[in-house]
């Protein structure tokens, strides 16, 4: 992130745009604003401000809230559907667009279901607010496909980490200043802050996807047979593909090592541990984004030199220890909450990151967009929603009798939480070295290569470092040597 003077103006520069066209910089920083003016939104949609909101205001019960949990899965087997259309008609623009302000409309009318229909039964409300969500994520899926095609002919395949990593640095400082702003809204407005906040979020989304009617689309790929090619041929496409396969099994079994645990992390923290809302946050979300957004132009910048897989390879062993101190956390040691999203915010972004630039990496051009729609089909349904369930089973039953037991382990009681870490760990580990290396990646570095390149930077840096601390104070004493000689002595003052 640097300025340059170009001419008598001034122009801050985010990325490595050397060389580069005006209009493709121009369309870069949109993506950037896009994604800055969106994140309200995002707090807001994918935070605790929608579970409160679906539980205290609408009345939500447990059914309920699964129902409205799944339904951002279970659309997702339309992306393939979606993509097909997209191919065929070749009008990605049109479809973000219209489906992505179409449906994020939608949040609007959803936080004010509770004030347009009073009288309707609590039941009745929750039906139609699951229909509107269901119309969001629909116009999300839209988003999605259109946003990853664009995004592979859009950013120069040699800046992907750096762009990346710098888009999200932006968006994560300004979500920690927005998370603070709402969570003091709702402070003071009560249960109608919740609806207020999701009216803002449902504003500031649209102007996410308002941006994009400033970026100049370029055309999607085109070829001879496009026309003829039928969905389940574009299928089998996609799954001969061994490069894109093994990147698609990878981040499936990788989400869903992740994802058997998810949905207990708040549980763990309000019944076991008994913390505050304000802790809750402050220790998760504020501090694992704070932490990110202060390394993650760093790991992108290493993204760019060394390539995706070596850096994953890294951060994914970071990734598999973050649970650990939440073994360890207790109601008077909850401090391992923080220490452990210290570890996550500086590690989970870069696997985002390389998961992103790796599957548009090992997708070709023709057919994109299919490309992706598998790929966020497969880690939404096997590595989301599979890894889920199985957490949810695991807790409900055998985990269950294990804690009955009333076994102890590096001093501390099993309880079905503390089993269930051990296993996300374990899994993590055997996914890291087991399926990992066999992704393949053109042009990136081994991961032996890649620390002993780092070692020899780090060194030399170390060194330069030493080095110009002793001139400077060599210069200093000099300068000191030098005043001292020039001043006149008490006998020649005489």
């Amino acid at each position: 992130m640097s300025a340059s003077n170009r001419g008598s103006g001034f122009r801050l520069r985010l990325f490595d745009d050397s060389g580069m066209p005006r209009e493709q910089r121009n369309n870069l920083y949109w993506v950037i604003w896009s994604v800055t003016v969106g994140m309200l939104g995002t707090i807001v949609t994918t935070g605790p401000v929608w579970s409160a909101f679906q539980r205290q205001v609408l009345g939500a019960n447990d059914f309920q809230l699964g129902l409205l949990a799944a339904i951002p899965v279970a659309s997702s087997v339309l992306l393939v559907f979606m993509s097909y259309i997209m191919e065929k008609r070749r009008n990605r623009r049109f479809m973000f667009l219209f489906f992505g302000i179409i449906g994020r409309l939608f949040w609007i009318p959803i936080a004010l279901v509770p004030y347009l229909f009073p009288t309707f039964p609590i039941d009745l409300r929750i039906w139609l607010v699951t229909v509107f969500v269901l119309m969001v994520f629909i116009g999300n899926n839209f988003v999605g496909i259109s946003w990853g095609s664009l995004m592979g002919d859009l950013v120069p395949i040699h800046i992907r980490g750096s762009y990346f990593s710098v888009r999200q640095m932006i968006s994560l400082a300004s979500g920690v200043v927005v998370g603070i702003l709402v969570s003091m809204m709702i402070d003071r407005a009560g249960l109608a802050g919740y609806s207020i906040a999701l009216v803002l979020a449902g504003i500031s989304t649209v102007a996410d996807i308002a941006c994009f009617f400033f970026v100049k689309w370029p055309p999607m790929s085109d070829n001879n047979e496009l026309d003829r090619t039928t969905l389940p041929e574009m299928l089998r496409e996609v799954f001969r593909n061994k490069g894109f396969v093994k990147v698609l099994l990878f981040y499936s079994i990788w989400l869903f090592s992740a994802n058997i645990a998810a949905p207990f992390w708040n549980v763990y923290m309000i019944e076991e541990l008994k913390m505050s809302f304000t802790q809750m946050s402050l220790y998760t979300q504020i501090t694992s984004n704070v932490t990110t957004v202060l390394v993650i132009s760093r790991w992108g910048r290493l993204i760019d030199r060394y390539g995706n897989k070596p850096i994953l390879q890294m951060a994914a062993l970071l990734v598999t220890l973050s649970p650990l101190p939440w073994f360890f956390a207790t109601p008077a040691l909850t401090v391992f909450v923080m220490g452990s999203n210290v570890i996550s915010g500086s590690s989970w972004p870069v696997t985002d990151v390389c998961q992103q630039n790796l599957y548009l990496g090992h997708s070709p051009k023709v057919h994109r967009s299919m490309y992706i729609a598998v790929f966020l089909a497969c880690i939404n349904l096997f590595g989301i929603a599979l890894g889920n369930a199985t957490g949810g089973w695991l807790m409900q039953s055998p985990l269950a009798e294990l804690a009955a037991q009333h076994h102890t382990f590096l001093g501390m009681p099993m309880t079905n939480t503390r089993y269930l870490f051990l296993i996300t760990i374990a899994l993590r580990v055997i996914v890291t070295f087991l399926i990992l290396p066999r992704i393949s990646e053109e042009g990136a570095w081994t991961l032996k290569a890649t620390l002993a390149d780092i070692a020899r930077r780090t060194r030399g840096s170390a060194v330069r470092r030493l080095f110009q601390v002793k001139v400077h104070f060599l210069r200093k004493r000099a300068r000191n040597q030098e005043a001292a000689d020039t001043q006149p002595t008490d006998k020649e003052a005489s």
